[in-house]
């Protein structure tokens, strides 16, 4: 076997591993978005809501000494104070 036929053999030895992982890759990636996906329409889970329910997460951030909303209500602006009564 010349030197040229061997570089070959392992060339084509590591694009098979390469596709072998590539494939495995692949399978790792469509269970992870199917379980991302289960989760995301899973209420009970708090850290995966699905995107069209409640408010987006950076809704979430209160200002310095305001009282956070309790779950289901919305939060109360307080009052303006150059409006007079």
């Amino acid at each position: 076997m010349t030197e040229h036929q061997q570089k070959a053999d392992s060339l084509e030895r590591e694009i098979a591993e390469m596709e072998e992982r590539s494939e495995q890759l692949g399978d790792e990636i469509a269970d992870t978005r199917k379980d991302w996906e289960e989760k995301r329409r899973d209420e009970t889970i708090p850290t995966a809501p699905a995107p069209e329910s409640g408010l987006p997460p950076e809704a979430n951030y209160t200002q310095s000494g305001d009282q956070p909303p309790r779950d289901g209500e919305e939060a109360i602006p307080p009052p303006d104070p150059n409006e007079t009564d």
